[in-house]
């Protein structure tokens, strides 16, 4: 294969150019830039709200229940409960190889046998988090001088605008207050019209509710039978009747005090000393970072004529300036290193040998480049960490390689020959060294958890890297260096040198006298 594809040129540059092309749209088209590798949460988590009830409220009629009943569980490696004012959360760490699904029906059965939970309960959820599905870009803080409500508002409107950008499909909201309509009932009235609490307590649960009620079957079709009365707002909940008789009504409104509000005690943010509101914009599956967070960029930069004085939108926290300084450190340490192997090879050996050496750099990125998808990988801070890495040891191979045949070429050897030669010569301990350089990496790949995660993104990018090094060095290369002639000047052979060849051809007998004459002898026919 060395010597044919020395032989051949054309076809060495066709597949220099395959790699380099095919690499390069792999590259763009199916390497997702992200921020942080995706990290595998192996957790099941619980949540379950208890309307009213304190922290050890919670801790006595949740927790002690939950946590005994998911007592020798199998596949939970950590089990950590937090109760709070109002409800309890669960994270189940699961062991290594368990898997998640069959853990959370184990976990749903277990809990399901728990009959001693009050009646203010919710039903637990449990479920898989998502977090591992979606992550963070930036964030954007809506501020202004407004109430709670219109501040909701603003950054809703946010949120939509967001949402129709091409490439953003998840947007939410953080520190909005939690919404809460509260029902003050007027005990002088009550008593008035001879209503009890209970009886308010049955008219709010009995008239404030969605039901299904069945479907009915026509010629037509199929029609669904449902009944709409769940209260939402203020004006909803006062409409509720408590008491009909003799064609009057005693609404709620009339015996309560109902205020649409938010809950009481929650925190109040603020961002540059203004009330503010947070709109993080996720990346998720394919989506880039860097496409995100350009088009979020764009749209704070438009912001002035979308809201009205008053509101402002201010980036924060943007995750993808990591990426974006990874990309830089790389493309420097690029120029570097390839600036300083055509200096020190151009000073010591030849400008040309360098040349064709720097260009396995692109070549053997590019290579690498194509199996990312194949690996799984993606464009983040630890990949290009360990493209960063084996820029140094790229181009070792080709050294190696084009300074023995460079040095067969200087010895008086054909150039076709010498680049055969010369890179079979150093074959096998070229490639045992590029082996062993990967296999250095390879224990990188079975750290645990989280580490474990960023770990495993270096040795899949460093091993294609050094495999098509070697692929380069041993296909590509020898095309290139069979060009290189010997210098003129330097013990070159009369091939070497136009003006002894053509004294050859006119002259019947050249002798030389080495080193310090030269005589010639020409007998005329």
């Amino acid at each position: 294969m060395i010597r044919w594809f020395t032989e051949n040129g054309i076809a060495a540059n066709f597949l220099m150019l395959a790699i380099v092309v095919a690499g390069g749209y792999v590259a763009v088209n199916h390497v997702p830039l992200e921020v942080t590798p995706a990290l595998s949460w192996n957790t099941v988590m619980i949540q379950m709200d208890y309307r009213g009830g304190t922290a050890k409220d919670v801790e006595r009629a949740i927790l002690i229940p939950v946590e005994a009943a998911l007592e020798g569980v199998e596949g939970i490696d950590e089990l950590n409960a937090d109760a709070y004012r109002g409800g309890a959360k669960f994270m189940l760490r699961a062991s290594r190889g368990t898997d998640l699904r069959d853990l959370m029906d184990d976990v749903k059965a277990r809990i399901d046998t728990i009959t001693t939970f009050p009646d203010e309960t919710e039903p637990p959820r449990v479920f898989i988090p998502e977090s591992a599905n979606f992550f963070d870009i930036l964030q954007i803080a809506v501020m202004g001088e407004l109430s709670p409500h219109e501040m909701r508002r603003v950054a809703r409107r946010v949120q939509q605008d967001l949402l129709e950008m091409p490439g953003i499909s998840r947007v939410d909201i953080r520190g909005e207050q939690v919404s809460e309509v509260s029902i003050e009932a007027n005990v002088e009235k009550l008593l008035a019209y001879n209503l009890s609490f209970q009886e308010l307590a049955d008219a709010i649960r009995g008239f404030s509710l969605d039901l299904p009620a069945g479907a009915i079957d026509s010629d037509s079709g199929t029609f669904i039978v449902r009944t709409k009365g769940q209260a939402y707002t203020e004006a909803e909940f006062e409409d509720i009747p408590i008491r009909s008789a003799a064609g009057a009504e005693v609404r709620l409104g009339e015996v309560a005090t109902i205020r649409d509000g938010f809950v009481e005690g929650e925190q109040k943010m603020l961002f540059n000393g203004k009330p503010a509101l947070f709109v993080p914009v996720m990346r998720v599956g394919d989506e880039s970072a860097l496409g995100i967070s350009n088009q979020v960029r764009e749209y704070i930069r438009t912001a002035r004529t979308r809201f009205p004085e008053g509101i402002e939108l201010e980036i924060w926290d943007d995750e993808s300036l990591a990426i974006r300084h990874r990309l830089s450190t790389l493309g420097w340490s690029l120029l570097q290193g390839g600036f300083f192997v055509l200096l020190i090879l151009g000073l010591f050996i030849r400008p040309t040998l360098a040349f064709w050496i720097v260009i396995g750099i692109p070549v053997s990125f590019a290579g690498a480049a194509l199996f990312m998808p194949w690996f799984d990988l993606t464009a983040n801070v630890m990949s290009l960490f360990g493209f960063i890495i084996v820029t140094g040891i790229v181009v070792d191979d080709a050294i190696v390689t084009g300074e023995n045949v460079y040095s067969k070429i200087m010895d008086g050897l054909d150039p076709l020959e010498a680049a055969v030669e010369g890179t079979k010569e150093v074959a096998t301990p070229v490639t045992f060294g590029a082996l062993t350089t990967m296999v250095a990496f390879l224990p990188l790949m079975f750290f645990d958890g989280q580490w474990g995660d960023y770990a495993r993104q270096v040795p899949p990018v460093v091993a294609p890297v050094l495999l098509f090094s070697l692929v380069e060095s041993k296909l590509i290369l020898p095309a290139h260096l069979k060009h290189i002639r010997r210098a003129s000047g330097k013990g070159g052979s009369p091939d070497s040198n136009p003006a002894s060849h053509l004294l050859s051809k006119n002259s019947s007998r050249l002798s030389i006298n080495r080193p310090c004459s030269l005589r010639f002898e020409i007998a005329c026919p």
